[in-house]
């Protein structure tokens, strides 16, 4: 389903910068910004876990015979 959503850029060179790379990439610009919105909340769901892997893996360690 697709959704609609009005996106203001108040930098015009920014604007200018999209449109290109769609062009150059032979895509649209709200391809671009959805992929980029898509990478942006996997890094943040990666960062959210980052804290439980640190903890696991000095568990981990702990558990580890000295070497």
């Amino acid at each position: 389903m697709k959704r609609k959503v009005t996106l203001l850029l108040h930098d015009e060179e920014l604007y200018t910068r999209l449109k290109i790379e769609a062009v150059r990439r032979r895509t649209t610009a709200s391809g671009i910004v959805a992929d980029a919105v898509r990478e942006w909340l996997e890094s943040r769901r990666d960062a959210e876990l980052l804290p439980v892997i640190d903890s696991a893996r000095a568990e981990w360690e702990e558990k580890q015979p000295g070497e």
